[in-house]
């Protein structure tokens, strides 16, 4: 009997000591667990920041063109394009230097290289973003630099410099290269680029190459699809997980406070509405991207094609060209202007959920003709040469009636009077404008 009361005594000691051990373990300790759960979510926060797509991405030029031996050949694939720009912003540069001509002939002389690259931009783009977005240490000095936009880069092999040219404005910006040109060269040299020669006619542009004879182009066909609308939800509202909605008309109203988003469901049209802070610098690059990166990579490859004003064009790319649509379909348009409040700006965001998805294997190609022709066609038939500001090459939406497919045909796009046509579009209208 004294032995069992001896061990229930010892029984009744590890049990208290057991209670105030989890009790410890219970009080004691919350403040690790409570660092476990932050990880946890700063862990969730860091992968959705790497699923952003980022600026270096969006903000590629339009396409390369290699100068060497005598000849030149353009190539729009995207992955030389992100190659040439990492190697350049990797290169060590001498402080620059801007100087001004006094015309376009003065400032092309200038700009002819015997061997080296170029790359495009449609439209002309701040220097202090370009250097932000590509992490670029371009030493310079002074308001100008702070403010110099430009549309063409080059690299000059000869001369070891880079070039940032302004040719509206008849301006050129230049910095010794210090490091090796060795990359850049070599990334010119990979046989999977798709080249195809180009040449310049200065009697009718002075700085543009143009294909002087037709290049074959695929035509592309996909299945398409309407995306959710809570991708575009997700990316523009401030607060998107507390939103009311209107189910009462046609359209889908969602809403909350200063926010709106609309989405027409007859094309599927989305009309975003809402306001940003109007303290500090407005910087329209830099307060677009905020919104157009969040969408990743969901609707294939975003870049930017265009700037208007305190208007930001951004299109899906196929194959390196953009895509042009009659119903925004694979464009985001993104639109500043004053909200009437010294703190706040209102922003207008245009878009489309329809969006091409699966690719149906296809062998078809297409003709595009030289950009020379195109130019003199337009030329001859009416077009002002002081209003044709862009000549590109890009893929039509078409929607093929009750089938879900969508064909991508290539041709070429006019930027005429700060509007974008198809060179046929454009051509109607000065015929009839003639007649």
């Amino acid at each position: 009997m004294k032995f069992s009361k001896y061990f229930l005594w010892i029984g009744l000691v590890l049990m208290v000591a057991l209670s105030f051990y989890l009790s410890y373990l219970i009080w004691a300790s919350p403040a690790s667990e409570d660092q476990s759960l932050v990880e946890e979510t700063e862990d969730s926060q860091t992968q959705e920041e790497e699923d952003y797509i980022a600026a270096s991405e969006v903000f590629l030029p339009l396409k390369a063109i290699y100068i060497n031996d005598g000849g030149a050949q353009a190539s729009n694939t995207e992955s030389l394009l992100e190659d040439l720009q990492t190697s350049i912003a990797q290169s060590t540069f001498g402080s620059l230097d801007i100087q001004s001509y006094n015309s376009d002939e003065e400032l092309a002389q200038h700009m002819t290289l015997s061997e080296g690259i170029e790359m495009d931009y449609a439209a002309l783009f701040p220097l202090k973003n370009y250097t932000d977005f590509f992490s670029m240490d371009l030493p310079a000095e002074g308001n100008d630099a702070e403010s110099f936009t430009f549309q063409t880069i080059q690299v000059d092999f000869a001369n070891a410099k880079i070039y940032f040219i302004n040719k509206k404005e008849h301006l050129l910006a230049e910095a010794d290269i210090q490091s090796s040109l060795t990359d850049i060269q070599e990334t010119l040299e990979d046989d999977s680029i798709d080249w195809y020669d180009v040449k310049k006619d200065e009697q009718l542009d002075y700085f543009q190459y143009f294909n002087d004879q037709p290049v074959e182009l695929g035509k592309f066909s996909y299945i398409a699809s309407s995306r959710p609308y809570t991708a575009f939800r997700d990316s523009f509202f401030t607060n998107p997980n507390n939103l009311r909605s209107n189910e009462d008309t046609e359209e889908l109203n969602i809403y909350d406070g200063s926010e709106s988003m609309v989405i027409e469901p007859d094309d599927q049209r989305v009309d975003f509405q809402g306001t940003t802070s109007g303290e500090g610098t407005f910087d329209k690059y830099t307060e677009s991207y905020q919104y157009i990166r969040k969408l990743g990579t969901n609707y294939g490859s975003i870049r930017f094609l265009d700037s208007m004003q305190n208007t930001i064009d951004y299109r899906i790319f196929v194959e390196g060209f953009p895509v042009f649509s009659d119903v925004d379909e694979g464009k985001f348009l993104v639109k500043f202007s004053d909200a009437g409040q010294e703190d706040q700006r209102s922003v207008e965001i245009q878009a489309n959920l329809n969006m091409i998805q699966v690719p149906i294997p296809s062998d078809s190609e297409v003709e595009v003709p030289s950009g020379k022709t195109v130019l003199q066609d337009l030329y001859y038939a009416g077009a002002d040469p002081e209003k044709v500001y862009n000549l590109v090459v890009g893929y039509s939406w078409e929607n093929i009636e009750d089938t879900g497919v969508v064909d991508l045909e290539p041709g070429w796009y006019v930027q005429y009077d700060d509007t974008w046509y198809s060179s046929e579009e454009l051509m109607q209208q000065l015929q009839e404008s003639e007649d």
